[in-house]
């Protein structure tokens, strides 16, 4: 099969496409023909080393959809020719936070697709059937290889980790990628009202169009004035943060009483400064958020399938093109996801 190969850590000349053996599915395995691949920045992240788990040479890629190939022994739920998308995990499915329905944090397999074990920037990817679920005939590949990911991660984050509740003032940093663009839908699913901060001016409408009920320009992250200002000086009651420290100090300033700090990503992997006497004088929340659950993913495609919510697919193009993919993901030029194609 063909695929896109990381030779190691560093820039785009590290991508390779090879020819390399098609995998073959083992006990409880699904080969899977891969369709489509959305290009989260996790992988861009991947490839410039800041994951040490990672495998190079190796491949990289985590948001899959495609077709059943071939069964592997004992592999059961699915038959060939069914159209499926992957968590973006891998997981056992019998440890504790597996049957507590907590399949995101399992801890006893090799993570998420494309670091340990190999992913989706290739034709043929084999996995535990139970990592699989289908996809409705009305959503497109395309769509479906971002609802684990991007639709996901702020599904999981905002719903089961913020618990937004309507009425509610959610701010989403990062708001025009592929996670914060689906954040802005689903906080107004959630019936929040969704203040998006971007660094371009020209983001503005795309924001709105999704949903952004108002919308904070800000090419230095310090926003605070601004979201205080549109709080009445309250503050927000959910920060759904995606790029991490980048947008700390405004991020903690502009925190209502009794509010959510949700850390969904760190794009400088740098720590943050925290007073305690700040979370205790406020009685503020701090709160973690990985991945996806399957239950969720279900759920997902499901309200994808209605038209309740929409992904924001901002461009395909081929796994030839994966080094162009990667450029627009570093320079913030793209908007919503990127999505490869095979």
């Amino acid at each position: 099969m063909k695929a896109m190969i990381l030779k190691g850590y560093g820039g785009l000349e590290q991508f390779a496409m090879e020819e390399v053996p098609t995998p073959k599915p083992q006990t409880g395995e699904v080969l899977v023909r891969i369709r489509a691949n959305g290009v989260c920045y996790h992988d861009v992240l991947a490839r410039q080393g800041h994951f040490p788990r990672t495998k190079t040479p190796g491949i990289i890629g985590h948001e899959i959809a495609g077709d059943v190939a071939e069964l592997g022994a004992g592999a059961g739920g699915f038959k060939v020719g069914d159209r499926v998308a992957l968590v973006m995990k891998d997981h056992c499915g019998h440890c504790r936070p597996c049957l507590k329905g907590h399949d995101n944090l399992c801890q006893n397999t090799g993570g998420i697709f494309g670091e340990e074990i190999p992913g989706g920037y290739a034709e043929y990817i084999s996995v535990r059937a139970h990592a699989l679920v289908r996809i409705p005939d009305e959503v497109s590949y395309e769509e479906a290889s971002v609802v684990p990911c991007a639709m996901g991660t702020a599904y999981h984050g905002l719903h089961a980790i913020g618990k937004v509740q309507p009425g509610e003032a959610v701010l989403i940093t990062g708001a025009t990628g592929g996670v914060g663009i689906h954040a802005v839908q689903v906080a107004r699913m959630l019936g929040a009202r969704v203040i998006a901060v971007t660094t371009s001016a020209g983001k503005t409408d795309f924001l709105r169009q999704h949903g952004a009920d108002e919308v904070i320009v800000s090419p230095d992250l310090e926003f605070v004035q601004e979201a205080r200002r549109l709080t009445n000086g309250e503050g927000v009651d959910v920060i759904f943060n995606i790029v991490g420290q980048l947008a700390w100090n405004a991020a903690l300033k502009s925190m209502a009483l009794g509010a959510r700090h949700v850390f969904v990503g760190n794009l400088n992997a740098a720590p943050v400064n925290l007073r305690p006497a700040h979370a205790i004088l406020k009685e503020l929340f701090f709160l973690g958020t990985d991945g996806v659950t399957r239950g969720e993913v279900e759920t997902l495609l499901e309200l994808v399938r209605l038209k309740r919510i929409s992904t924001v697919v901002g461009a395909t193009m081929p796994l030839a093109d994966v080094v162009k993919a990667h450029a627009s993901m570093e320079s913030r030029t793209s908007l919503g996801r990127i999505v490869l194609t095979m």
